[in-house]
Formats: C-alpha cells, sequence, structure tokens
C-alpha cells in the first residue's frame, strides 16, 4: 500500500492517502466534510478538479489532470492536488488584531462571528492557546482569560488566528511548523484530534504561504 499525499488547493488542506481506498472514503475519514449521495460516480455531489496527478477509477480507467472526478470512485496512483472539493462546512477561522490581554478584533466584513461561550484558539506565531469567548461587542471579542501573547503580537503588528474548536478536540495528533529555510521546525500544537488539526493547519497556511504546516501523528515523529 503506497503512501501518498493529497492537497486540496481551496482549502489549504492536506492529508496522507492510500492508493487502495476511494478517495471519498479516505476524506470522510480525515473528518473532511464531503458531500456525497450515490457514492457510484453518477449524482456529481462529489465531483472536484484534479489539477496534478493520476487516479485510477473503480472501472479500471486512469485519468491524468487536468480534469473532472467523483472522490468516490477515485483511486489515487500518485500524490494529488485537486480543488473545488465540495465541502458541507468547515471550521471557521478568522485573522484579527491584537488590542490588549483580553481583547481581539475581528476584521470587518460579513463573516458571521464567534458566539460568547464558544471554546477557541488563538493561532499565535510560535504556539496556540486555548481560551473562550466571554463578550462580543461589534467586532470586539473579549476572552475569558487574559493571554500576554496579544500584546507581543500588537506590538510586532502581527495578527492573530481564532479558531472556533470542540471541546472534544483532544487526540494523537500534532501540528508543525517548518520555517522557509526548513533549519527552524516548531511545534504548534500537541495532542489534538486529526479534523482539529487539519482546521488549524488551513487556517494558518491562509495567513502565511512561506511557511510549511504540516500535521503528524504523534508516534511519527
Amino acid at each position: 500500500m503506497a503512501s501518498l499525499c493529497l492537497t486540496v488547493a481551496d482549502t489549504a488542506l492536506s492529508l496522507n492517502i492510500n492508493d487502495s481506498d476511494d478517495l471519498l472514503k479516505q476524506c470522510l475519514a480525515a473528518a473532511l466534510p464531503v458531500a456525497r449521495s450515490c457514492r457510484n460516480g453518477n449524482c456529481g455531489r462529489c465531483d472536484c478538479q484534479l489539477e496534478s496527478g493520476t487516479v485510477a477509477l473503480r472501472n479500471g480507467k486512469v485519468i491524468t489532470a487536468p480534469a473532472t472526478i467523483a472522490l468516490c470512485i477515485s483511486h489515487a496512483r500518485s500524490d494529488l492536488r485537486i480543488a473545488k472539493m465540495p465541502l458541507n462546512s468547515i471550521a471557521q477561522h478568522w485573522r484579527c488584531e491584537g488590542l490588549n490581554l483580553r481583547q481581539l478584533q475581528l476584521p470587518a466584513g460579513r463573516q458571521s462571528p464567534p458566539q460568547r461561550g464558544d471554546m477557541v484558539a488563538l493561532l499565535l506565531r510560535n504556539s496556540v492557546l486555548i481560551n473562550s469567548v466571554e463578550a462580543l461587542a461589534g467586532r470586539i471579542i473579549t476572552l475569558q482569560a487574559p493571554c500576554p501573547d496579544i500584546e507581543q503580537h500588537k506590538n510586532k503588528q502581527l495578527s492573530i488566528g481564532l479558531l472556533n474548536i470542540d471541546r472534544e478536540h483532544h487526540g494523537d495528533f500534532a501540528l508543525w511548523c517548518h520555517g522557509n529555510s526548513n533549519e527552524h521546525t516548531q511545534l504548534l500544537w500537541r495532542g489534538i484530534n486529526q479534523a482539529t488539526g487539519l482546521a488549524a493547519q488551513a487556517a494558518y497556511r491562509h495567513a502565511n504561504n512561506s511557511d510549511d504546516y504540516q500535521l503528524r501523528k504523534l508516534n511519527s515523529q
């Protein structure tokens, strides 16, 4: 069984896959909420764009990018890059401005804000901190616990990522950051489940295109 990589271009997600199971099954196992229905390639709900790589369909036909493929009947034959994956939903995240030890300012726009009581992860440059939303007034979020790192990011004019997370987010994965020069590796978040890790990976990648963010199982590091 070959170990390959699937990159989802429009969500900045990536995951390890094999060449034996179909792509839909593996995406669902990785907690990606992919739209699906018939599971035989006819309904079109799990269709996406293959931007690079090669797949083999259930009937043995080999397809090489660029092409439209149905995830439910496609098996990887190389590393893949796909776009326009039909996701039902994805964890919300925001890029915020730090105001003080307990307050963040959301960006202007129509994106729905987090709600009072939500558990959130602060995605900082060198670490991830767990907090919760105590109050929301307009674009200003007040956190339950003070966070000195907010002041540090504010002084350096760095934005802060904010990710809605589930209270049951613990697991056997860790998120690492590899600097652009590959000389520096930083552990950002340890002991999370795969779904939370993939959402955090996507949020970091949307904010920073120069560094490489990788999700690994703890026993494989």
